[in-house]
């Protein structure tokens, strides 16, 4: 496991990279870079992710992997998703359904026939 350096270990102030380097021409481009998102990972959530890919998100094989349930799963891909600042992937709603099924008003509706229209989209 590569371990991650998040925090100074002196003061526990965040922590940047400060340097590039070229290892053919040892180019240097010094500037504070922000980490990756990943990188950004706590070493739980990075070697989850590493199982859910492993896996291809099989959640009966990730059960097996790691000894533990459906729910406390489902949590650990929630807590990811939060991590990373995404949210779950949802079936784009047809308007005319949403509004008929309750989900939508006719407001909210418009402005998606709106958007998708300026998009170009059908």
């Amino acid at each position: 496991m590569v371990k991650k350096i998040k925090n100074c270990p002196l003061c526990g102030g965040e922590m940047v990279i400060s340097e590039l380097r070229c290892k053919n021409c040892d180019l240097r481009v010094k500037k504070d870079f922000l980490p990756c998102e990943f990188c950004q990972l706590s070493e739980e959530d990075y070697e989850f992710l590493k199982i859910f890919l492993k896996t291809e998100g099989k959640i009966t094989d990730i059960e097996k992997i790691l000894g533990v349930s459906y729910p406390t799963i489902k949590s650990k891909i929630e807590h990811l998703l939060n991590s990373l600042n995404l949210k779950p992937y949802e079936e784009p709603i047809d308007p005319i359904d949403g509004i008929a099924e309750g989900k939508l008003s006719v407001d909210e509706a418009i402005a998606i026939l709106k958007s998708r229209k300026k998009g170009g989209a059908k």
